[in-house]
């Protein structure tokens, strides 16, 4: 645990401009790397041992080293995760897959990739085409669902209507919905199809798939995320002066009469600041300052996701990725050599695993284990050595219809005092890019308060012609 160094002085008597961020998660990370440079002093506060926090490892129980309890991927368009990276050096830890692997239901297997010849949307003919478990028709369907779903509004669709009733109302075929909606707007939004909002599944489909030829890469770290976020990110912020106390619980936010914050108490230390950065889970932030963030109601809920890992006594996955469509199992990882972990180990993810097969957890090691096996035919002759669930219960939040009225923007009432967390009002989904650009924007606006202005937002991918013809803007 780091000692909280605390000033014998009060906030008003120094020159120099000193900024709290209670929280180490990406979107704490993000804000004190966006105000490096600025000459405002920065100190960040993680109540854990280590900074990073869903973006976490654990030791592995075989081969020893660090898995990541929950794979994170990122995507060609999440330029200011991709930004933060570069930025800080991490992007030499991450790698870029051009191709996605599905499984079919009868384990046929289809690489599908982008063309980079293509203008966006066209790029993406030869991804739907390489998707051998749909007919030409089924495919064509699809192709229509997606450009009828970029140009549709939000004013012209009813705002309790989920994915799934739009979805069946302009008549995509259960199966398509099945083995192509499904899978991917449940992995890119952490919710079941039937929960999440149109605009919700818009985002995926415009930002994510059509905006631009590089935006459906998939963006892989090689390290594991307590290096990459915990070690590497922590230690260029320390080297570019941001103070960092891991091991202390923020308890308390002192306020004046007019409610300005002037210190936060950690560890039973008050430490006085001229602005602070609440990087914080909305219950938590909800505990610490009530009057400022809105509760957690039915309109602001988490949804779980769940991952199982399978260690074998050889390598069995013989792809690096793979989307899995119809069965129990979404999205399988192979563990790759540079990630520390040990050669026979694989991950697979389910997200908005919600009451999955009734919470029994050795029936979902066994039903995992057997979709493996029947797809990887190396996984049928290896012995499992060791098995292990994880599962975040409130591991992103739960883009429903009506949530993005619930999510409060970085600014709260008191002048001082900001909001970061992929929760907040980003405009994005729950995902690290949207955990960073909430760390950017309550930075920006906490600098700006302190006389210190910075950009640190950066621009979505440029869309194409044809795309702003087809989506509007």
């Amino acid at each position: 645990m780091t000692t909280l160094a605390v000033n014998p002085g009060t906030h008003t008597d120094r020159q120099e401009r000193r900024l709290v961020v209670v929280g180490g998660g990406l979107a704490g990370l993000a804000a004190a790397a966006s105000l490096v440079g600025t000459g405002i002093r920065v100190t960040l506060l993680e109540s854990r041992r280590r900074a990073g926090g869903r973006a976490a490892s654990f030791d592995d129980p075989v081969a020893g080293g660090l898995v990541d309890a929950c794979q994170h991927v990122a995507m060609g368009c999440c330029t200011n995760f991709l930004d933060l990276c570069r930025r800080t050096g991490l992007d030499d830890w991450l790698r870029r897959d051009r191709t996605m692997y599905f499984i079919g239901p009868d384990g046929d297997r289809a690489a599908c990739r982008p063309a980079r010849w293509l203008p966006a949307p066209l790029h993406l003919a030869p991804l739907l085409l390489g998707m051998r478990h749909f007919s030409l028709a089924e495919k064509a369907v699809l192709a229509a669902g997606m450009l009828r779903l970029a140009r549709c509004r939000e004013r012209d669709v009813d705002s309790s209507q989920t994915a799934l009733a739009w979805l069946q109302s302009i008549g995509q075929p259960e199966r398509v919905i099945r083995l192509f909606w499904q899978p991917v707007l449940e992995s890119a939004l952490g919710e079941a199809i039937d929960l999440v909002s149109v605009p919700a599944a818009r985002k995926v489909v415009v930002d994510g798939f059509l905006a631009h030829r590089e935006a459906v890469d998939l963006v892989v770290p090689t390290r594991p995320l307590g290096e990459l976020f915990g070690t590497r990110l922590v230690d260029w912020l320390r080297v570019n002066g941001v103070e960092i106390v891991t091991g202390c619980t923020v308890t308390g936010v002192e306020r004046t009469a007019d409610g300005t914050v002037i210190s936060l108490t950690g560890n039973g230390a008050a430490l006085p600041c001229d602005a602070a950065i609440l990087a914080l889970p909305w219950k938590q932030a909800a505990r610490l300052v009530p009057d400022v963030v809105p509760p957690a109601d039915d309109r602001l809920l988490g949804s779980p996701i769940t991952a199982v890992h399978l260690w074998f006594d050889r390598d069995v996955v013989d792809l690096p990725h793979a989307v899995l469509v119809g069965r129990v199992s979404q999205w399988v990882f192979r563990s790759e050599d540079a990630s520390g972990g040990s050669p026979g180990h694989c991950q697979v993810v389910i997200s908005a695993s919600r009451g999955l097969l009734g919470g029994d957890r050795q029936r979902l090691i066994e039903t995992v284990v057997q979709e493996v096996r029947e797809v990887f035919p190396a996984a049928r002759d290896a012995r499992l050595l060791e098995a292990r669930v994880v599962t975040d219960p409130t591991a992103v939040l739960s883009v429903r219809p009506g949530v993005e009225a619930a999510r409060p923007p970085a600014r709260t009432a008191i002048p001082n005092l900001f909001l970061a967390g992929d929760w907040t009002a980003t405009g994005w989904p729950s995902t690290m890019e949207g955990a960073v650009r909430s760390g950017r924007i309550a930075a920006e606006a906490a600098a700006a308060s302190l006389g210190r202005p910075v950009q640190a937002l950066i621009a979505d991918l440029p869309k194409g012609p044809l795309v702003r013809s087809i989506c509007g803007g």
